[in-house]
């Protein structure tokens, strides 16, 4: 069989995993009475996360390298997320 290639294929990947981890992770602190700050803190976590992954592959790992694509991808993926909460909070049944 052929083998597909995607340019660039691991920054999708990166998008995605830091969506899903802004979601968890505002699912998992949910403080009713404060949607913003709840969001803020998500992303806060996610972005930094994935910046502290980053500089350690470039620390600890003689294979990996810290790529800053890979860092705005993760950011992209957890601000998103942080968007698709923020324009369905009255569905998902959040307090403004």
């Amino acid at each position: 069989m052929p083998k597909i290639s995607v340019e660039n294929s691991d920054k999708y990947v990166h998008f995605t995993f830091y969506f899903v981890l802004t979601i968890l992770l505002f699912l998992n602190i949910i403080v009713k009475s404060n949607f913003y700050k709840t969001i803020f803190i998500s992303i806060l976590i996610a972005v930094f996360y994935g910046i502290i992954i980053e500089g350690m592959q470039e620390a600890f790992t003689s294979t990996r390298r810290a790529e800053w694509g890979d860092v705005v991808f993760n950011s992209l993926g957890s601000l998103t997320a942080a968007l698709l909460l923020y324009l369905n909070r009255k569905r998902l049944n959040f307090l403004k």
